[in-house]
């Protein structure tokens, strides 16, 4: 390690006359003088008695350089004076340690700013810099998303972040049952709606029937005076669900994408065979006994296939006598080892621009376009609605290949295509006169397989507002069952062409469901995709209020909270001050010299490198 010498003034006059004698031809024993108190002056005295050994034969030339004061000169003369001279790193007016500025003024702790002289020491936390300080929960030594340790120091879901001064951070394995890292729980598995959910999460507690209970962490702000989501401490909601010292909690704003906020709903698929009986294996599947009309025409739903009301296993129950059987109908929803295979997702709803969410046909909440052509869809524009149409073949070099209308939802709804498995997927036969539909053959080949065969279960919660009537929409195929607060309210049973449900949960209808006025409930959708015809699905959801609390920092209250780099409850800037959103104007450890204050500037708060946490150049006299 190179070392920095700023001379002291009586070193400097040494050195001057050295070099004037040397140059004049003087007298050899003057110049012998002149060494004698240059190396004097550049020679720290290592507090003890001893020669041999020592600096005293002038041999070594040496610095402070933040280091403990038992290795440096000692405690200069001045400390605790409030003057900062060229022998101090720093001086903020007292002799005691811990408070940012050692006890012998020689070292600025790692964290803080010693700038003015004479005032108290101000802790500043950079998140980023590698330095884990509260109220950081980590510092992995980079503001990136998605390594463990957020952009805000926050450890995120799935990682466990340890170690000091830098944190190290690890993925967890939700549903090995061990709880460690970001998680709020873990019941042994991974799979969501069972009350820990596919990133060991906290869910809210709900009976078949009846108001939720919250949980700390699920989400659901009842009886809480915030819910952030997840039970960790320091990020402004407590792992008690209390509002912590420096931070006001309000509604989530909401997850972005594209600019647009978004929604997101949990769900379960489960994968059955081609062999199953419930699904495509002859004209009897989907309830259907006469064969007339074919199983594909059938354009109106079967109902009271199942009960009103929801299992105690929060299920639906089988009840019509002429659809397979109970034991074949109650697989669909329930994981059964090789007849079915579970995946747990989640569904990304976007805005509406009416005020509801809805999911989309892209992953970023891009439309899709269906075609109005007499040849390739339908007749009218409005029996294309009603038949979902189909989308337009359409890629970057041949574009749309007809007069184009832009959907929400997708008619190509196959969410666990890529999950393999011991279920093969069966390939979407051609359709509505056109070739290889939906794809163009020479762009994208004919050869591109769809898993069919699956169920989804889907699951949201939301507190209910007598004062906003929300709304549940959906459009698609096959059998879908809507149930609120464990009652049926949709029921598109059987297989069909994509066909219209909808909820309005207004007063009327809550009191019939048995809701309360500011208390959670469940919305249960249950659908099932059992045919190798397409599959369309649509869901909207308007006026089903969930957002979960967002904690921010309260800047200038005099706390230094996550999110924030200071805090001295003024924040006006200046050198090594607090400024403007509780973010440092220039400082030590910034990376640039600022002359008037700083000797170096090397871009970190360390006293193990070059230039010291405190940027200055301690000279020893």
């Amino acid at each position: 390690m190179s070392s920095h010498i700023r001379l002291s003034s009586v070193a400097a006059t040494a050195l001057v006359s050295l070099t004037a004698c040397s140059s004049s031809g003087g007298d050899i024993n003057q110049v012998q003088e002149s060494i004698t108190t240059f190396e004097t002056a550049a020679t720290v005295d290592d507090g003890n008695d001893e020669i041999d050994g020592d600096t005293m034969g002038g041999e070594e030339e040496t610095l402070d350089e933040g280091t403990d004061s038992s290795e440096s000169g000692g405690v200069p003369p001045n400390c605790g004076d409030g003057i900062l001279t060229t022998d101090e790193a720093c001086d903020d007016g007292n002799t005691e340690d811990g408070d940012g500025c050692s006890a012998d003024c020689l070292t600025v702790d790692p964290g803080y700013q010693c700038q003015p002289p004479g005032e108290p020491c101000q802790m500043v936390v950079i998140c980023g810099d590698g330095l884990v300080q509260l109220p950081e929960l980590c510092d992995d030594g980079n503001t990136e998303d998605g390594d463990g340790c957020s952009a805000f120091c926050k450890v995120e879901i799935g990682w466990d972040c340890q170690g000091e001064p830098t944190s190290t951070c690890e993925e967890t394995v939700c549903g090995d049952g061990i709880m460690e890292g970001a998680e709020s729980c873990d019941d042994g598995n991974a799979i969501p709606l069972d009350g820990c959910d596919d990133q060991c999460q906290q869910e809210p507690n709900c009976p078949p029937m009846g108001a939720c209970s919250s949980e700390c962490g699920d989400g659901l702000v009842l009886g809480e005076e915030c819910d952030d989501g997840n039970t960790l401490d320091g990020d402004g909601c407590s792992a008690e669900c209390t509002v912590e010292d420096g931070f006001v909690c309000g509604q989530e704003e909401c997850e972005m994408i594209n600019g647009e906020c978004i929604l997101r709903v949990n769900s379960v698929y489960r994968d059955f065979s081609s062999n199953h009986p419930d699904f495509e294996t002859s004209q009897a599947y989907g309830c259907v006994t006469d064969g007339s009309p074919p199983v594909n025409a059938q354009t109106k739903a079967t109902f009271d296939m199942v009960a009103p009301t929801l299992d105690a296993d929060i299920k639906p129950q089988w009840a019509a006598g002429n659809c397979a059987s109970q034991s074949n109908f109650d697989q669909w929803y329930r994981d059964v080892p090789g007849v079915n295979t579970t995946v747990s997702s989640t569904i990304p709803l976007f805005p509406n621009g009416e005020g509801g969410f809805v999911n989309r046909f892209g992953p970023n909440g891009e439309t899709w376009v269906a075609l109005t052509n007499v040849q390739w869809a339908a007749n009218t524009l409005a029996e294309c609605e009603a038949m979902g149409c189909v989308p337009c073949p359409w890629d970057a070099n041949v574009g749309c290949w007809a007069d184009e209308v832009h959907y929400d939802g997708t008619p190509l709804f196959f969410p666990i295509d890529d999950i393999g498995g011991q279920f093969s997927p069966a390939r979407i036969p051609e359709q509505y006169g056109y070739p290889g539909w939906p794809w163009e053959s020479e762009v994208l080949g004919n050869n591109v397989q769809h898993n069919f065969h699956f169920t989804s279960e889907i699951t949201y919660w939301f507190i209910y507002d007598e004062d906003v009537p929300a709304t549940l929409d959906f459009t698609g195929d096959d059998d879908v069952w809507v149930f609120v607060n464990g009652s049926l309210v949709v029921d598109l049973g059987g297989i069909h062409v994509p066909i219209d449900g909808s909820v309005t949960v207004d007063a009327q209808l809550a009191g019939t469901l048995g809701l309360v006025d500011g208390e959670a409930y469940r919305v249960n959708v249950f659908h099932a995709e059992r045919k190798t015809e397409g599959s369309s699905f649509r869901l909207t959801l308007s006026g089903f209020d969930t957002s979960r609390s967002e904690c921010i920092p309260i800047c200038g209250d005099g706390v230094v909270s996550l999110g924030e780099q200071c805090d001295d409850g003024v924040n006006d800037g200046g050198y090594g001050e607090c400024g403007e959103g509780c973010m440092l104007d220039e400082y030590c450890g910034d990376g640039i010299v600022q002359e008037e204050f700083e000797d170096c500037d090397d871009g970190n708060f360390y006293n193990d490198d070059e230039c010291p946490s405190s940027c200055i150049i301690v000279v020893i006299p």
